[in-house]
């Protein structure tokens, strides 16, 4: 009984299909764009409309990262909450956010991508910040939409490369 189950177990592995290097290239794409949304020099618009069809409605943003007391803290936020706090600042300020390194997994209709990045002041072009961000992906009628996206700083504690060991 034992080997059938194991045989039943190895035959339903098969059948399900394995994520395409198309899959991996179009969500890697789909966080390059959300990059390239909230990235652009002072005095500069984003185009929030773009970002908005990057997101599933109701997507859930945050940042988290060490409280005062050593401990976890963080805010989740809507796509819409990040835009009227976060627009303004990235206007007036400009930014611009690369990715260094990801890395995807795909299973079925659901993606996790990690994502490492370098964060640019506008005005300066000094590397203010770096740290990676942890993005779930739901593919819906063939796209790949953002359904959560969390980031976090690097700190001491907390280097980039500690993501992805």
């Amino acid at each position: 009984m034992l080997r059938f189950l194991t045989g039943l177990a190895a035959l339903t592995l098969l059948c399900v299909p394995a994520a395409t290097a198309d899959d991996e290239a179009d969500i890697i794409a789909a966080m390059d764009e959300v990059y390239a949304v909230i990235s652009g020099p002072v005095g500069e618009a984003r185009d929030f409309d773009h970002m908005r069809t990057l997101f599933l409605p109701n997507a859930a943003m945050g940042a988290v990262g060490p409280g005062p007391d050593g401990t976890g803290r963080g805010r989740v936020i809507t796509l819409e909450d990040y835009i009227e706090r976060s627009g303004p600042w990235l206007v007036e300020n400009g930014f611009t956010e690369t990715a260094t390194r990801n890395q995807v997994e795909v299973f079925g209709e659901i993606a996790y991508l990690r994502s490492a990045y370098e964060g640019y002041n506008g005005a300066t072009g000094e590397l203010i910040l770096t740290g990676v961000n942890f993005v779930t992906f739901f593919k819906m009628e063939g796209e790949w939409k953002v359904a959560s996206l969390l980031w976090r700083q690097q700190t001491d504690d907390w280097p980039v490369e500690a993501a992805f060991e």
